[in-house]
């Protein structure tokens, strides 16, 4: 998994060189009706991509995101 999850941040910020990891991950969370989050943008510290989720986000949505891409 090439996306990186800031749980300790308000909001959840999820970061990713690859801005397609990020789209596909969107479209997840949309699948599951997650749909407080905004954009993806440009990370200055990371020259990757970011994008913050502004609802709850459990543990185990990631987990199903992991088994999806294997």
């Amino acid at each position: 998994m090439s996306i990186q999850i800031d749980w300790a941040r308000n909001p959840i910020s999820v970061k990713s060189q690859v801005k397609s990891e990020l789209d596909d991950f969107l479209n997840f969370l949309n699948e599951l009706g997650i749909r407080k989050h905004s954009i993806i943008m440009s990370d200055r510290e990371t020259k990757g991509h970011i994008l913050f989720i502004y609802q709850k986000l459990d543990e185990e949505i990631i987990e199903k995101w992991k088994k999806g891409r294997e």
